[in-house]
C-alpha cells in the first residue's frame, strides 16, 4: 500500500466548491444492474439502488486488510460510472491512507475519479460521508469503517437519498481490533453484502482469475441470495469483468486473491 503524502491537503469549502462544479440535480436515483438476472432478481430495482446506502463485509484477514470490500466495491462503482451522462467523481473516504488507486483501474475503476480523505477515526469517517452523501456531488461516497452505529447509519441513509449520491459503507478493522459499537446497523443499509474468497481455477501453472462468494445477506424490498462469482480479465488488458459462475462445488484448486487493490 502506498501512503497519500503526494496528495494535496484541501480544506472543506475548497473541497465543496470543486464537487459542486460537478454536481448534478439531486434525485436522479434509479438503479444499475449487475448485468445478470440472477443476482438483479434478488433487488427490488433489478439492480443495485444508487441514491441508497449499501455495506459490505468481509471476516478474517480480508476484513483487516481491506483488500476484498475493495476489490469489489471498485466493480461496482466502475459499473455505475459507466452510467450515460455520469461524470462525478468518487470520494473514498479512510481512516489509514493505504489505498493504492492504481491496482482499482483492473476492476474497471479509472484512480482519475477518486478524490481520497484520510480521517482520524471512524467517527470523523462516517460525519465526513454524510456531508459529502448529502452534498451530492459526488457520484458515490465509499466510506472504510468498522464501527457503524445504527444512528450513523440512519443518519448516511437519509443523506444518501437526499443529495442523490450513493453510499458504500465498507466494514474494516484494521489490525484485527473491534471495538466497542462495531456491530452492523441492521435496517439502515438498503443491501448488505458479504465477500468471501474462493480458490480461482488455474489456467496452466498459474492461478486464475480471482472467485469469490457473494453473499446478499439483505436487500430491502427484495431478498438474500448467495453466488460464486469471478473477475475476469478481458483482452487487451481490459478491466475485469464480474459475473456470476458456477456453485461454490466448482471452485476447485487455485489460489485465492489476498492483496488489496
Amino acid at each position: 500500500m502506498s501512503t497519500l503524502h503526494s496528495l494535496p491537503t484541501y480544506s472543506l469549502a475548497v473541497l465543496r466548491a470543486r464537487l459542486a462544479a460537478a454536481a448534478i440535480p439531486a434525485g436522479r436515483h434509479g438503479s444499475v444492474a449487475f448485468g445478470d438476472p440472477r443476482v438483479d432478481a434478488h433487488l427490488p430495482p433489478g439492480g443495485l439502488a444508487l441514491g441508497a446506502l449499501h455495506e459490505v463485509a468481509a471476516e478474517g484477514i480480508e476484513a483487516e486488510t481491506g483488500a476484498l470490500t475493495a476489490a469489489f466495491a471498485a466493480a461496482l462503482l466502475a459499473r455505475l460510472l459507466t452510467r450515460v451522462g455520469e461524470a462525478r467523481p468518487v470520494i473514498w473516504i479512510a481512516r489509514r491512507a493505504d489505498l493504492y488507486p492504481p491496482g482499482l483501474a483492473a476492476y474497471g475503476l479509472d484512480p482519475a475519479r477518486l478524490l481520497l480523505v484520510q480521517s482520524g477515526s471512524d467517527a470523523l469517517t462516517l460525519g465526513a460521508a454524510e456531508t459529502a452523501l448529502r452534498d451530492g456531488a459526488a457520484a458515490s461516497v465509499v466510506a472504510e469503517t468498522g464501527a457503524f452505529p445504527r444512528l450513523a447509519g440512519r443518519r448516511l441513509t437519509l443523506a444518501a437519498e437526499a443529495g442523490g449520491s450513493t453510499g458504500l459503507v465498507l466494514r474494516r478493522w484494521p489490525h484485527g481490533r473491534k471495538a466497542a459499537g462495531a456491530g452492523r446497523a441492521e435496517g439502515s443499509a438498503a443491501t448488505r453484502w458479504r465477500i468471501a474468497t474462493v480458490p480461482s481455477l488455474p489456467e496452466g501453472h498459474a492461478p486464475g482469475a480471482p472467485r469469490w462468494q457473494v453473499t446478499l445477506t439483505h436487500a430491502r424490498g427484495g431478498r438474500p441470495g448467495e453466488w460464486t462469482m469471478t473477475a475476469d480479465k478481458g483482452e487487451d488488458d481490459a478491466p475485469y469483468a464480474l459475473r456470476v459462475v458456477a456453485g461454490l462445488a466448482d471452485a476447485a484448486g487455485g489460489t485465492s486473491q489476498r492483496r488489496r487493490a
